[in-house]
Parts: structure tokens; C-alpha cells; sequence
């Protein structure tokens, strides 16, 4: 009698990618790719909404215009999913679609869902342009000086003249100009 052989698994095929949709059309894509099976995973964070009459707390997209789907992804997948109403294209990195690392997607699950107040904000380099786009100083474009834990120092100069001027604020409040 001879000893069954037994076979290694096969590596996972199975990766994460980013997918851009229209503007508040994540759940309508989500719900499409999972008709079909694939495994989709919206961030969603909870926030007071700004009611005119009242306040209430609902569940927004915490990475706006973005999903994640974990899948093998063929050519004609990556098809499929291009046709799914409201997706605007599949992240990618160097002309390939983007594999976004296992334990990335898990710790985005852990921090949304420990509870804690969660923000998303633009990756911003020093000395990129941004615009404040809340707050008093809204419409305000500028260099981004300096990035600190929390806030971000903003000068805005004043060419031909040799002057300029800064202020700190909230990073929430900054975006690409």
C-alpha cells in the first residue's frame, strides 16, 4: 500500500484592487459586482449629517469614489467590471492594475470599525499648491509649507511683491488646487 501524495495548495489568485466611480456611486457599484460574485468592500465611516431641522448620524463613503474588490483579475474580469454602471476605471500602478496589499484593506476594516472619528484627507506634499476648501478661510490658494501631525502650515505668496504669508489649519480643510 502506497502513501497517498499529498498536493501543496495553490497560491491564491485572489488580490485586492481599487476601483474610481462616479461621484456617490460606490453602494450602486457594490451592489452590481456582488450580484456577480465578487467579493466588494466599501469603507463607510459614520458622521452627523447637516439637516436644516435637525442632526442625524449616517453612514457615508470614508474614501469617497472608491471601492475595493478582491478577485482574480483576468482580462475579461477587468472587462466586466469596467461595464458595471458608474465605474469610471481600475486603479493602476505603472499601466497594471494596483494590487492593494491584504493587510492594508484589513487595517482600513479595524480603524473604521474601532469606533474612533475618522477622516479621510488627500495625500499632500510640501510645497504642492492646495486651496482650502472649508472653513473661514475657504477659496484661499497657496504652497503647502509644512506637514504636522494633524494640521498643515499653508503660505500663500505674493509674487512680484517678495511677500508672503502663512497660517495653520485643519487637514481636513485642504485640498489640491
Amino acid at each position: 500500500m502506497t502513501d497517498p501524495v499529498t498536493v501543496p495548495p495553490a497560491p491564491s489568485t485572489l488580490a485586492w484592487y481599487a476601483v474610481y466611480t462616479r461621484s456617490r456611486h460606490e453602494q450602486a457599484v457594490a451592489r452590481f459586482l456582488e450580484r456577480d460574485g465578487v467579493e466588494v468592500y466599501v469603507p463607510t465611516r459614520h458622521q452627523w449629517s447637516r439637516r436644516v431641522d435637525r442632526r442625524k448620524m449616517v453612514e457615508v463613503p470614508a474614501l469617497p469614489g472608491y471601492l475595493f474588490v478582491r478577485c482574480d483579475l483576468t482580462p475579461d474580469f477587468r472587462a466586466e467590471i469596467k461595464k458595471a454602471p458608474g465605474v469610471v476605471s481600475i486603479i493602476v500602478s505603472n499601466g497594471r492594475p494596483a494590487r492593494i496589499p491584504d493587510d492594508q484593506v484589513a487595517s482600513l476594516r479595524i480603524l473604521l470599525g474601532s469606533g474612533r472619528e475618522v477622516t479621510a484627507t488627500a495625500a499632500l506634499a510640501e510645497g504642492e499648491r492646495v486651496q482650502i476648501a472649508a472653513g473661514p478661510l475657504k477659496g484661499v490658494v497657496g504652497l503647502l509649507e509644512r506637514v504636522d501631525a494633524g494640521q498643515r502650515r499653508l503660505v500663500v505668496r505674493i509674487d512680484h511683491v517678495g511677500l508672503s504669508v502663512a497660517v495653520s489649519i485643519h487637514a481636513g480643510d485642504v485640498e489640491r488646487a
